[in-house]
């Protein structure tokens, strides 16, 4: 007797299945993809954090071989300060150059026609951070680490303001709010250390000179003992920029 077996096929999704299917998919990728994006952007913060350590840990390096002095600022934009603090890296010099930029700038920062290299080592390096006017004020002598009374707690070196209309370039110096320049709260009137500072810009639209909190509310700054920091936005106090404040 002849024994016949049946094979049942197995029907297709079904329309609820289907929808199930690009619900769940839907889901994971409403949590996936914003994770990833943060992931990002966490990994240029911490990129930028140490291009500005090893800009300070430069500084100090300098500073040790140079009587304890700065490295002068240079005039206008001219990037002076970032070509000599160049040569006291201790990464291969193919890549010195990349230091002064934050992965994270939004507008992409444009290289001259006189582009730094290891054979030219007078070009010009693009930035995106700039020093402290106060300590390495442009067209004058830069001033000595010693004056510098807690090292550990005031800016050198952060992340800057990009202007537009220079190639995306951020101007080579921090001169706002005034009291960084100024080491002044004008005359006749006192300064209150714990006082914050004004975070009055914070965007890309002009040569501004104030510094960028890029980083989800944070900005990247180097100390003048060398080690790099995030700071949040309206939590830098007077006592980070006055070098001469206890």
């Amino acid at each position: 007797m002849k024994v016949h077996t049946f094979c049942r096929r197995r029907s297709a999704f079904t329309l609820i299945e289907l929808l199930t299917v690009i619900a769940i998919i839907g889901i994971l990728a409403a949590i996936i993809i914003p994770t990833v994006g943060s992931v990002r952007e966490s990994a240029k913060a911490s990129v930028c954090l140490s291009n500005l350590r090893q800009v300070g840990l430069a500084a100090i390096v300098y500073a040790n071989d140079n009587k304890n002095l700065l490295p002068d600022a240079g005039t206008g934009d001219d990037p002076a300060w970032a070509r000599t603090l160049s040569s006291y890296m201790t990464i291969p010099a193919a890549q010195r150059a990349s230091i002064f930029t934050c992965p994270g700038a939004l507008i992409p920062v444009e290289e001259t026609t006189n582009p730094y290299s290891p054979s030219n080592p007078t070009g010009d390096i693009v930035l995106s951070y700039g020093m402290h006017a106060g300590l390495m004020p442009r067209g004058s002598k830069a001033l000595s680490l010693s004056k510098v009374v807690r090292p550990a707690k005031i800016i050198l070196c952060a992340d800057m303001c990009q202007d537009p209309n220079n190639k995306g370039w951020s101007p080579n110096s921090i001169e706002q709010p005034s009291i960084i320049a100024s080491q002044s709260g004008g005359r006749g009137s006192s300064i209150d250390p714990a006082a914050y500072i004004s975070t009055a810009t914070d965007d890309d639209t002009a040569s501004n000179r104030w510094m960028r909190y890029r980083h989800k509310g944070k900005v990247n700054v180097a100390m003048c003992d060398g080690h790099a920091v995030a700071f949040a936005k309206g939590q830098i106090q007077n006592r980070n920029v006055i070098y001469t404040a206890e």
